[in-house]
């Protein structure tokens, strides 16, 4: 986690590891927008882009999971979790049925990314994005598609948000001290 006053020297895994994780972010910001379009039905070719951001999205929650830097171990297990099990229903769930359960799940994850960089830095709007995502959840459960798509449309814009200021952050900023971390 971010601490200015303290430099890690980073490893090549280091290295790799904070820019999947922001990829994962950056991904993820632009597929739920994507699919925030194409679940309000303003698009042409619904099949194919509804599938490809909803593919997507489980790319950015591996990155993103696998990645993520959190001294608490129970806290990053409860991340990573809910990232494949998500992507595992996502996978199971071939006529995309339960679309609103394998999303909750990966929204678990971004929503405890969201608050990880909102303790860490002080990127605008990242508290809601759990509020957010939860409300877009049960929007889809019951079939809210327009409420679901600006819900998830305002949380894909701030996550932008914060992947342009991640981006520019030094790397270190994202691991902390490696001696905290629980294994």
């Amino acid at each position: 986690m971010a601490n200015p006053e303290h430099k890690e020297v980073l490893d090549g895994l280091d290295k790799l590891g904070v820019c999947l994780y922001r990829a994962g972010i950056s991904l993820f910001a632009l597929s739920l927008l994507v699919f925030s379009v194409m679940l309000s039905g303003t698009s042409g070719d619904f099949a194919r882009a509804y599938s490809f951001a909803l593919l997507a999205i489980c790319i950015s929650c591996a990155l993103s999971a696998a990645n993520i830097h959190i001294y608490s171990k129970n806290v990053r297990a409860a991340i990573c979790w809910s990232a494949w099990g998500g992507i595992l229903l996502m996978l199971s769930d071939s006529e995309q049925t339960r679309i609103w359960l394998s999303l909750g799940f990966i929204f678990i994850t971004f929503s405890g990314i969201a608050l990880k960089e909102s303790f860490c830095f002080k990127v605008v709007g990242l508290k809601f994005v759990p509020l957010l995502l939860a409300a877009s959840t049960l929007s889809l459960w019951l079939q809210q598609y327009l409420v679901a798509s600006v819900l998830m449309a305002l949380s894909a814009l701030i996550m932008g948000y914060l992947s342009i200021m991640k981006w520019r952050m030094p790397l270190h900023y994202d691991i902390g001290i490696k001696a905290n971390y629980e294994i």
